[in-house]
């Protein structure tokens, strides 16, 4: 039995899914805000559930997972619901616009068990397979140069600008039959009607291998274009969809060396049609999902698949209208460095000097102090305050209201050489929920903090701390208990019930520690 599925949105696109997917089988139910607007749609598909109640679908049991074909900009929000609601998620492009946004969602799925696919219909295409065994087999000789082009009339106002809605999908093929991140990219733009969304843009990239070459991409051209083009020593091909079906061209030839000194360039008089099988690329997309949701094997665009192509996209957008960027709802001391891919919450401060390395998110309201260094890969909570001095190295992880003393030290490597390498060895340490840990402790790598411990001053913790525990000395040892509200507490039955003397509440002990109880008349 084939998955059951929900289609988010039902516009042009979302109309050529529809049909797939009712023909596979596979879809169940259809979400649109208006299902007046779309009545002559639902008279083909009667015996599905139409909803303008977007919950509904998030609250479905027998719903497994959605294909989300709304407007661009609301991907993102779409994908973490679905995902938060334990669907498997296919969205067409952009599936974000950031690679901080995208790895957010793919750490989110992962931690989920969920499955989570991008929309990059040119992968699934058969002439793109018939390209790339053109270029493993050599038929092509060295590459050297590609031009792309997609072009069109759009639908003023634009929902998706030509960077995001048309030369993506030539960044994310590229990436795919090379193999190979750009080097060098740099890009020039049009934009006449909107700020910061061109309704035409020119991309320029190099690559390590030495193939250079650039994409146009217009939404302001009379004649629909949609043109690949790649040379190479040895031979030259187009891949067209601008005729009644598509069409992939070798053109072979070669160089010849006259008196060994002057090149001559001679092209076979007969191209060379490309034979490739005549399967819709869109079904083969959707049959790739499906079946990935059965197996639960990555399908071919699967989001971590598709963060090269994320990374370029958002790299080229903020060089081309740096100053088209919403202002910054948290604060940045002009001596710190943020990197490119970083997600930072409203009200954050960082100071002095500090260090906010790739794929690390920081929450809300914190306040990060001088040469503070966080990342790769970290997460911060909300209303966390880390004082001077602290790096938060790969592997630690700070739940909200976590604070970190001046001089605290982490470490993720147990067993530390200078000259062995042990990246895939880092243990995880993390730090609970309204946990404290004083100036100059020091947390061993592998170590859990619970909630609302406190570490003393100087403190070396080698070994789990549970939840509202107090730990002092080298090694940490357990002195006592502490309350929410940092005071240490009182016992009122010994090893059961605590009390706190500045705000009155009970705790009684569990397995992890200590946790609140209802306040309650101390016994005599």
């Amino acid at each position: 039995m084939k998955p059951r599925l929900a289609l988010i949105g039902i516009g042009r696109w979302g109309e050529k899914l529809l049909r797939i997917l009712y023909d596979l089988g596979a879809v169940g139910w259809v979400y649109t805000r208006s299902i007046s607007k779309h009545r002559s749609v639902q008279a083909l598909y009667p015996d599905l559930c139409w909803t303008e109640d977007l919950d509904s679908i998030w609250r479905e049991p027998h719903c497994q997972g959605v294909v989300i074909a709304t407007p661009a900009i609301t991907h993102p929000e779409l994908i973490q619901s679905a995902l938060l609601a334990g669907k498997d998620v296919f969205c067409e492009k952009p599936i974000a616009f950031s690679s901080a946004q995208l790895r957010r969602l793919i750490a989110l799925a992962e931690e989920r068990g969920l499955l989570l696919m991008g929309g990059h219909v040119l992968h699934y295409h058969p002439a793109v397979e018939a390209l790339r065994h053109l270029i493993a087999e050599g038929a092509l000789g060295r590459l050297l140069y590609f031009q792309a082009e997609r072009a069109g009339l759009g639908r003023f106002p634009l929902s998706e600008d030509a960077l995001w809605g048309l030369a993506i999908h030539d960044l994310g093929l590229l990436l795919y039959l090379l193999g190979e991140m750009p080097q060098e990219s740099w890009a020039q733009a049009q934009s006449v009607f909107a700020p910061a969304q061109p309704e035409a843009v020119w991309i320029h990239l190099r690559f390590a291998s030495s193939v250079y070459g650039h994409i146009w991409a217009s939404w302001i051209h009379p004649e629909r274009r949609r043109r690949l083009t790649l040379v190479g020593t040895e031979g030259m091909v187009v891949f067209s969809e601008e005729g009644e079906s598509p069409t992939l061209t070798l053109y072979p030839h070669r160089v010849r060396w006259l008196d060994g000194k002057e090149p001559s360039w001679e092209v076979a008089s007969e191209r060379q049609a490309v034979p490739f099988p005549d399967i819709e690329p869109l079904r083969a997309e959707m049959q790739d999902f499906l079946e990935s949701l059965q197996t639960r094997r990555l399908p071919r665009t699967a989001a971590q698949a598709l963060l090269p192509v994320v990374e370029i996209a958002e790299k080229l957008h903020r060089r081309l209208f740096p100053e088209a960027e919403a202002p910054r709802p948290y604060y940045v001391h002009p001596t710190a460095l943020i990197d490119e891919d970083v997600e930072i919450g409203e009200g954050t401060k960082i100071w002095h000097f500090s260090h906010i390395l790739r794929g690390s998110r920081i929450g809300k309201n914190c306040v990060l102090g001088q040469n503070v260094v966080v990342g790769p890969f970290v997460t911060v909570g909300d209303n966390c305050k880390i004082q001077n001095n602290v790096s938060l190295y790969y592997g630690v992880e700070l739940e909200d209201g976590v604070l970190c003393g001046p001089s605290c030290v982490f470490t993720n490597d147990k067993y530390p050489r200078a000259f062995i390498e042990r990246r895939n060895e880092f243990l995880k340490t993390r730090v609970k929920q309204g946990a404290t840990l004083g100036a100059n402790a020091t947390i061993m790598c592998g170590t859990t903090i619970g909630r609302f411990a406190m570490v003393g001053a100087g403190a070396v913790v080698l070994n789990d701390v549970p939840d509202h525990a107090l730990v002092v000395g080298n090694p940490a040892r357990q002195v006592g208990w502490v309350c929410e509200c940092g005071e240490t507490l009182r016992v009122v039955k010994p090893d059961q019930l605590f009390i706190c003397d500045r705000c009155g509440w009970f705790y009684k002990r569990t397995l992890k520690g200590l946790e609140k109880a209802m306040p309650q008349v101390e016994p005599s």
